[in-house]
């Protein structure tokens, strides 16, 4: 069987996994917990071949593990019937039917991201022994997958409405291997290095105390996700930029300018009344 086959099934699998995980056939974080392992041992299977080495039994499967769980604990949280569309009042049926196309194409999304990333880290591993001119792309698909998942899994965070340490906490233990995973496919190394450990921890806690700093600010659980995902892609981009021995002014201006606009757009669209 062919890697692409493994990557259809693979996908086609999870895909279903995430309609059936509604259903409660288990308590809530055991079906959570089954379809992440069920994720990493189909990536596994899917990724897998003779050139697996180091540090790569890790690195290479973060990703889809964190991106299936992420999605499938988003999936509950869409509705299941509108009342409105945009600002325009509906009738239930139309909710209803908005609804289903909202979650059809939830599913879709997950499909053509969770292929991609089995498609980038394919790449990864086969540029790990020797020079393949599919890396560049590899690398703008998978830091832009990496985003898609540190939003969607801010949004679960905040969306349970936890205290600021727990937020602290838990934005700590998602970033981290995000962070790892995106800064070590910058040069694929067999192992992680003392200065990449500490370029993680570093990361890491700059993006923890931001969650928990906004915490106390009266915003939307979607405008917490969206200031940590704008974050992470500054603090992130601009490592990666460091690694590869690319960090310019101009680097850092764009990195820069991306975070202040949407720190302006949150306080524009905050309410501070009372």
């Amino acid at each position: 069987m062919s890697k692409r086959q493994k990557f259809i099934i693979t996908t086609a699998l999870l895909a279903l996994g995430i309609l059936l995980i509604r259903y409660p056939y288990l308590q809530w974080r055991w079906r959570v917990l089954s379809f992440s392992i069920l994720s990493g041992g189909l990536s596994l299977w899917a990724l897998y071949d003779q050139d697996f080495s180091g540090i790569e039994w890790l690195t290479l499967l973060i990703l889809p593990v964190m991106f299936a769980s992420g999605m499938a604990l988003v999936f509950p949280l869409l509705p299941n019937g509108l009342d409105t569309f945009l600002v325009w009042p509906i009738s239930t049926d139309s909710g209803l039917l908005l609804s289903l196309g909202l979650k059809i194409t939830f599913i879709l999304l997950f499909t053509v991201g969770y292929y991609a990333i089995l498609l980038t880290h394919n790449i990864y591993n086969v540029a790990a022994i020797r020079t393949i001119q599919l890396l560049r792309a590899a690398h703008s698909v998978g830091f832009m997958m990496i985003l898609f998942t540190v939003l969607a899994l801010t949004l679960v965070i905040s969306s349970v409405h936890l205290s600021s340490f727990l937020n602290f906490l838990l934005v700590f233990a998602v970033s981290t291997p995000l962070i790892l995973s995106a800064l070590w496919s910058v040069n694929l190394e067999e192992r992680i290095g003392k200065r990449l450990v500490f370029l993680i921890a570093c990361l890491s806690l700059c993006l923890a105390q931001i969650a928990w700093a906004i915490s106390f600010w009266p915003i939307s659980a979607s405008l917490f996700a969206l200031s940590l995902t704008a974050t992470f892609y500054a603090l992130v981009g601009m490592g990666q930029y460091y690694l590869s021995e690319k960090l310019t002014a101009a680097a850092v201006r764009e990195f820069l300018t991306v975070s202040v606009v949407v720190f302006i757009l949150i306080l524009l669209t905050t309410s501070w009344a009372g």
